[in-house]
């Protein structure tokens, strides 16, 4: 074991929301073992929310990539924000940088090769040689919060039942609160396979006859959403960000919805989450501690799902 005892510990997380959302645990458990280190991260400006007024660590690195703007102009002034992350982060002495991706990223490799750190931790680079001097091992039906405890088991971080963590405003969970007993439904998902008609969000609405259900969506499925308002006892509300969402979320009794950063963001706030799963492998990225509650078919396509499956799941939750 390596003891990191007064040691600068800087971690990397700088994909997506899911991914740092299924990252708490780890950190949780990291500043559980050291109570007294600078634990700093590093993120971009996609994934900031996850870990924003995290009370787990100490400094956070935000950089915006060059490749989320579009003018030549922005993506300058992002590449010089970034240049200017990564002097910041060569000037600290770090002790151990860890790289929490389960895939290998050269991008994020980069703020632990401008350290001089004496650790370096991450997956192996399959295509050549990478800088890391303790790899982690990939288990394809490991979970990905599973897979960033790993990473620090090198020095002495066990597990201890820590929950995925994101921080909501008190005034946004006030700005919810009447819909205590409410059920909601995310109907949006990113990915062709995960998405699920609005006509079969339709009949599992209707067969639960009862009104006090909501609907959320991204911007992309507002008129699906809309569409439910209006043939269904549901009501849409339009969250606007997902902090937003996070405050219903965080109010509501059951939350119910397509694979994607939103299924994260349940278990994260303490609310029972249900998935309504298509291809995604969700013996690595179900909802932390409702695997259970994974709906999926074995056609890995969602909108083959049988309505009245999601129906009785929701059914045996309430």
């Amino acid at each position: 074991m390596v003891d990191l005892t007064n040691k600068k510990i800087l971690l990397v997380r700088n994909d997506n929301v899911g991914d740092l959302i299924c990252t708490t645990p780890a950190i949780e458990a990291l500043r559980r073992a050291y109570p007294n280190n600078q634990i700093d991260i590093v993120v971009n400006s996609y994934n900031y929310d996850a870990i924003n007024k995290n009370p787990f660590v100490n400094k956070i690195y935000c950089y915006t990539k060059p490749k989320h703007k579009s003018g030549l102009l922005d993506k300058i002034k992002a590449g010089l924000g970034k240049l200017q992350i990564l002097w910041q982060i060569k000037k600290e002495n770090y002790y151990v940088v860890v790289i929490f991706r389960s895939g290998y990223s050269k991008s994020a490799e980069l703020f632990s090769n401008i350290t001089k750190a004496q650790y370096k931790v991450g997956v192996k680079n399959p295509k050549g040689r990478d800088n890391f001097n303790l790899h982690v091992e990939v288990k394809n039906n490991e979970h990905e919060v599973e897979f960033c405890l790993n990473c620090l088991k090198e020095f002495g971080v066990k597990y201890n039942n820590e929950n995925t963590f994101y921080y909501i405003d008190k005034n946004l969970t006030d700005k919810y609160k009447d819909y205590s007993d409410y059920i909601l439904f995310h109907i949006s998902s990113r990915i062709k396979e995960n998405q699920y008609e609005k006509e079969n969000f339709k009949k599992v609405i209707d067969n639960l006859n009862t009104n006090k259900i909501l609907i959320s969506a991204e911007p992309i499925d507002f008129e699906s959403a809309q569409w439910l308002d209006e043939n269904t006892e549901a009501k849409f509300i339009n969250t606007s960000s997902l902090n937003d969402l996070g405050g219903l979320i965080k109010n509501i009794k059951i939350f119910i919805t397509l694979d994607g950063g939103a299924m994260h963001l349940g278990p994260a706030v303490g609310t029972k989450t249900i998935s309504i799963s298509g291809k995604t492998n969700m013996a690595k990225w179900h909802p932390w501690g409702y695997k259970e509650l994974v709906i999926q078919n074995y056609t890995k396509k969602a909108d083959d799902i049988d309505v009245n499956i999601i129906f009785q799941k929701i059914k045996e939750n309430l």
